[in-house]
């Protein structure tokens, strides 16, 4: 195993732990999303100070950002729709604004009312 697996294998499982704390706790989104910018953050900065790691290290946060928005995404899907076409539709359309609201909250801190 390479190195960066590792760091990155750590980052992931810092993220779902992350995850898990915030919906036991029923955290505020825009905190808990605030938390996940400074682990990635983090972790970025730990690569950089150490270049034999990684070069380019937007390939890490890239990766690290798509999986905690994946985990956010999955957690906000519920499982009780009937599989039919029309929920499948709403399902679609919901997690299009999640991650529209994720994104959103991830590069602003803050969702306008």
């Amino acid at each position: 195993m390479k190195c960066i697996d590792a760091v990155e294998g750590t980052a992931k499982s810092v993220l779902k732990q992350l995850y898990s704390a915030h919906r036991q706790a029923c955290t505020d989104d825009s905190e808990y999303i605030e938390q996940v910018k400074a682990v990635i953050a983090a972790t970025e900065h730990y690569v950089k100070q150490n270049p034999e790691l990684m070069q380019d290290t937007s390939v890490l946060r890239d990766v690290l950002y798509v999986y905690s928005r994946n985990i956010w995404l999955m957690g906000q899907q519920s499982g009780d729709l009937p599989p039919v076409a029309e929920s499948m539709d709403r399902n679609s359309e919901n997690n299009e604004y999640q991650t529209y609201y994720y994104d959103y909250l991830y590069d602003r801190g803050v969702y306008p009312n």
